[in-house]
């Protein structure tokens, strides 16, 4: 079965004629996903797509930006492609998504171990000071929009998870992989945890620009992105990053 899906993704990748020789894809740091470690871009779904879109023939150029900009730049066509952008409405309007999703993953709200708050529902946020991305809806309205609480943005994930342990916001929003791997970097695994009542759950896509150009090597990409998961070199690279697959979820193994 592996040698006939590996047969059959050579073949699918090999019959696509690509109109383009590079492809400008951005977004904004997100490990294990996407990052930048001694000046090099590394992480599983980078690796990933680039593993397909180099079958296709493309050469990819990778630039990460803050996650305003990276909207900015493949809506205004000055970038071709957005990698882990989530299918809200707002997005799904502008960019031009593949079928398969690369990863799906939780947003949970993390918190420091020696000042826990309950967090069952929104309302248990009532009064508190979370910590967010900028620009970030988090495949949840009722969060963005409720004014309940005040969701404070900090420029990085490190910084909102130091801001959380200095006590300057109550709980930060972030996707539970991201969190787990980036309190892990700043050595405060033993510091933060995170509520296990997700906020969301969200698949995470490569979006095209919207140009014509893009259609076929969007569809392209979906299908050999689908058979490509049932591949050993999927896990690997899945491994790679200490990602596994929980119930259609990734999460960071230990």
């Amino acid at each position: 079965m592996r040698l006939q899906t590996c047969v059959f993704l050579a073949s699918l990748i090999a019959a696509s004629s690509p109109l383009a020789d590079s492809l400008r894809i951005v977004t904004e740091e997100w490990p294990p996903f996407i990052y930048a470690e001694a000046g090099v871009i590394k992480g599983a779904d980078k690796d990933i797509s680039e593993h397909l879109l180099k079958q296709m023939g493309y050469e990819v150029e990778w630039k990460l930006k803050p996650w305003r900009r990276v909207l900015r730049d493949v809506a205004k066509g000055e970038a071709d492609a957005i990698l882990d952008i989530a299918p809200h409405p707002d997005y799904t309007a502008n960019y031009l998504f593949t079928a398969e999703p690369l990863s799906t993953h939780e947003t949970v709200l993390f918190h420091d171990r020696r000042r826990p708050h309950a967090f069952q529902s929104l309302t248990d946020l009532s009064g508190l000071v979370i910590g967010v991305s900028p620009g970030y809806l988090y495949n949840n309205d009722a969060f963005i929009s409720s004014d309940a609480f005040y969701r404070e943005p900090a420029p990085s994930f490190e910084a909102n998870l130091q801001k959380l342990v200095r006590g300057r916001v109550d709980m930060v929003a972030m996707s539970r992989p991201v969190g787990l791997y980036t309190s892990h970097a700043l050595g405060l695994t033993e510091q933060v945890a995170y509520h296990p009542e997700p906020l969301s759950q969200s698949d995470f896509y490569l979006a095209f620009h919207q140009a014509p150009q893009w259609q076929e090597p969007a569809q392209t990409f979906s299908v050999a992105l689908k058979a490509f998961k049932k591949t050993e070199e999927y896990q690997r690279i899945l491994h790679r990053y200490r990602l596994e697959n929980q119930d259609g979820k990734l999460t960071l193994m230990p």
